[in-house]
């Protein structure tokens, strides 16, 4: 008679500055000896408007792995014997979207998998399943 709330977050990384300022420099290259045929354009990318396409694009196929990840999960619980089941994708710090869809699904234990960061990052940052130890309101079960 378990209510289960699956949730995914998408890890999208949007196009960096640092592609848009290379972006404005090959666009502005004619007057400095471009390169041929154009290295950006050899990558279909002829204007800034392409790169936010790409972001747009990045966005979009992640977005449909993520549901297809959630479909799988929710016919694995359901075919478990589980009736209600509800998933929630969402965007942004993977800590803070689930201690936050916790919150809205009155959870009252929040199930995570430890899978780790590796080395200085997760020293430095903390893990994913560290964060949500400390930020959610019930209890967390941590998984190996």
């Amino acid at each position: 008679g378990a209510r289960l709330t699956i949730v995914n977050v998408l890890d999208v990384v949007p196009v960096g500055q640092s592609l848009r300022r290379f972006v404005q420099a090959e666009l502005a290259a004619p007057t400095l000896r471009p390169l041929t045929p154009p290295l950006l354009t050899s990558y279909g990318i002829g204007s800034l408007e392409a790169v936010e396409a790409l972001d747009t694009q990045s966005r979009a196929v992640a977005q449909m792995v993520s549901d297809r990840i959630l479909a799988e999960a929710r016919s694995a619980a359901q075919a478990a014997g589980l009736k209600d089941v509800r998933t929630v994708s969402a965007g942004g710090d993977p800590a803070s979207e689930i201690v936050a869809a916790a919150r809205a699904a009155d959870a009252d234990l929040v199930v995570v998998g430890r899978r780790g960061l590796g080395g200085v990052t997760e020293l430095l940052l903390g893990s994913i399943s560290q964060k949500v130890l400390h930020h959610a309101a019930g209890d967390v079960l941590v998984v190996a």
